[in-house]
């Protein structure tokens, strides 16, 4: 018989330790459980997981209002759907959701947020480069009197 693990580091954000606590609790493996490979998780039934996971009240262990927001934050958070899986939510990271191992999701955090802000320097320098082009095209139309 499989016991939970409590996911206790205090560092690590709530979303992380909500997904880990649901899809380890064993009475909602009707509609959420960990793969058979233990290194992902598969929603069977996500009506049922957005009416019984996703409630709204206080005890909420995740807090996405709906499924497709549930769903966005799985990728904000560093998720991915399996490649290749036969099941339509196949959720997983290749190397830090693992079960007996949530440890590994605080490296899991660290790399999602490290991948955001690259993503963020480079909106922020397209930015920068858009509007220094706009700046020299005004210039130069300034410059021909129109």
């Amino acid at each position: 018989m499989h016991v939970p693990v409590t996911v206790t580091d205090y560092s690590l954000s709530s979303f992380y330790k909500g997904v880990y606590a649901v899809v380890d609790d064993s009475s909602l493996d009707a509609v959420v459980s960990w793969s058979k490979n233990k290194k992902s998780f598969i929603i069977w039934d996500p009506i049922e997981f957005q009416r019984r996971v996703l409630p709204t009240g206080r005890e909420r262990r995740i807090r996405s209002l709906n499924f497709s927001m549930f769903m966005a934050d799985l990728k904000y958070y560093g998720f991915i759907r399996v490649k290749g899986s036969k099941h339509r939510y196949h959720i997983g990271h290749p190397k830090y959701f693992v079960r007996g191992n949530p440890e590994l999701m605080k490296k899991m955090q660290e790399e999602a947020h490290e991948k955001r802000m690259h993503k963020f320097d480079q909106d922020r320098a397209m930015r920068k480069k858009a509007k220094a082009r706009a700046l020299e095209l005004a210039d130069t139309l300034g410059d021909l009197g129109l």
